[in-house]
């Protein structure tokens, strides 16, 4: 969330406020029907109920304040961004903003702020610079983790798409934006929260239970603040196959929650290859693993004492590993999980999607090894534009002990489920042209393609 106390310390030009407390939370909301394709953000949206309702809202603030003012906001749900700065002059407005420091909850790399009091047509510089303070102990964050490409930007809360590209330096990006209205969102990738997690569970039980297909939306588990940390299964829960797919062990990389999005979708729909799935496969999904940080706005990786994916241990310190450790090894024990998939995204210079495959892929049995490298022939066939994966294995050398490597959950399960099944981290670029909602769908659409068609395969050489 925002620090007030940077906020206030600014001088204040006279027609310009800072606004960074609930009054503002209080006044202005996103309306959240999560789970939507993205629209143009010059797209006019005042046909629509939803953005009159906004630009209702935001004239309220306005009017409570004095015309022209213009206010940054960072605190509501997932919010993150201390200003720096707000200059206007001339044609241009400029706003300076720092994602904001949670001290020991991970990089300082997320950024999602509301933008209110703006004039339509008004033309504002958004500069985002890198947080330079350390974030645990002396360790600190290179800046180009927290200044994409392109930002997120969003007239209702809902719908995003991309910016114009950024003006950069080594320790900022600036998004120039047109105001279409009073208010907008503006982010480091399209946000996905609980909220969303929520409604696209609830859409696909839904769905499912309408048509009599088996299906249960539940609770993993409820995290160390005493949120829940929602699931879904749905499919044949008789079947001999199981599969686990899972996103946002790291809160930061919302893409990875879009890019599940996509696959539960597919796999829930009317594609015959789809229908086949669930009537072979029982599937499990967990669209947000770490959601205190999601929806609080910190980074979540490197947290303190251990982030999600460096918790899989005997011992786990959050219970909702602790409870995927427990739903997981059944499945292995049960001798049905064939495929478990964990959902990331990667580091600002990557420009494709990519798998980290076990690190002793040289030496694996020769069938198991065959496994892992069919999965990933059929993901070239599937998983191909505009975020095409790249057709050779990587592996988590970066990882420096044999201990902390075994807390990695692709490891874990990797130890565990023999050569029953397989076991990847999927890494989605995120600083890419084509990283947009629709994208990360596309991504997840192609990834549920090639576990059916894994499936199938595996099915009928047995």
């Amino acid at each position: 969330m925002g620090d007030d106390s940077v906020a206030r310390s600014q001088p204040l030009m006279p027609s310009l406020v800072f606004m960074n407390s609930s009054d503002a939370a209080r006044l202005i909301r996103p309306i959240c029907r999560p789970g939507q394709t993205g629209l143009p953000y010059r797209s006019r949206l005042l046909g629509s109920s939803v953005a009159y309702l906004v630009i209702l809202l935001a004239t309220l603030v306005v009017s409570h304040s004095r015309a022209g003012e213009l206010v940054v906001t960072s605190k509501f749900p997932g919010g993150s961004g201390d200003v720096l700065a707000i200059e206007k002059g001339g044609a241009v407005t400029k706003v300076e903003i720092t994602p904001s420091l949670q001290i020991e909850r991970g990089w300082p790399c997320w950024w999602y702020i509301r933008i209110d009091g703006a004039t339509p047509g008004q033309k504002i510089d958004l500069t985002v610079r890198g947080n330079d303070r350390s974030f645990r102990g002396t360790q600190k964050l290179a800046a180009n983790w927290s200044t994409p490409q392109r930002a997120s930007v969003s007239l209702d809360g809902v719908h995003w798409a991309h910016t114009e590209t950024a003006t950069t330096t080594p320790q900022t990006a600036t998004y120039t934006i047109v105001a279409d209205q009073p208010s907008f969102w503006v982010a480091w990738g399209p946000p996905f929260l609980s909220s969303n997690a929520d409604a696209l569970l609830r859409e696909i039980e839904t769905g499912l239970a309408a048509s009599n297909q088996s299906v249960k939306r539940f609770e993993l588990a409820r995290s160390r603040e005493n949120r829940p940390v929602h699931a879904i299964r749905f499919g044949n829960p008789q079947a001999g196959d199981a599969i686990w797919v899972q996103a946002r062990q790291h809160a930061w990389e919302s893409g990875s929650s879009w890019v599940g999005d996509g696959f539960i979708r597919w796999a829930s729909g009317d594609d015959p290859l789809a229908v086949q799935l669930r009537s072979t496969t029982e599937i499990f999904f967990v669209p947000i693993m770490d959601v205190d940080n999601v929806d609080r706005g910190a980074g979540g990786k490197d947290s303190a004492p251990r982030d999600h994916n460096r918790d899989w241990a005997d011992r786990p310190i959050y219970p909702e590993v602790l409870a995927a450790q427990t739903a997981i090894k059944q499945q292995i024990d049960s001798g049905r999980l064939r495929v478990y998939i964990d959902l990331h995204n990667p580091a600002p210079g990557d420009r494709e999607p990519f798998y980290f495959g076990p690190l002793d892929y040289n030496e694996l049995p020769s069938g198991l090894r065959q496994k892992y490298d069919r999965f990933l022939e059929l993901s070239t066939q599937y998983i191909r534009g505009p975020l095409a994966i790249h057709p050779r294995y990587r592996f988590a050398t970066y990882v420096p002990t044999a201990e902390e490597q075994s807390r990695v959950s692709r490891n874990w399960v990797g130890d565990r489920i023999g050569q029953q099944g397989i076991s990847l981290t999927l890494e989605t670029a995120w600083n890419t042209p084509a990283s947009t909602v629709d994208g990360y769908r596309e991504v997840g659409r192609g990834l549920a393609t090639t576990v059916t068609k894994y499936l199938n395969e595996m099915n009928r050489n047995d």
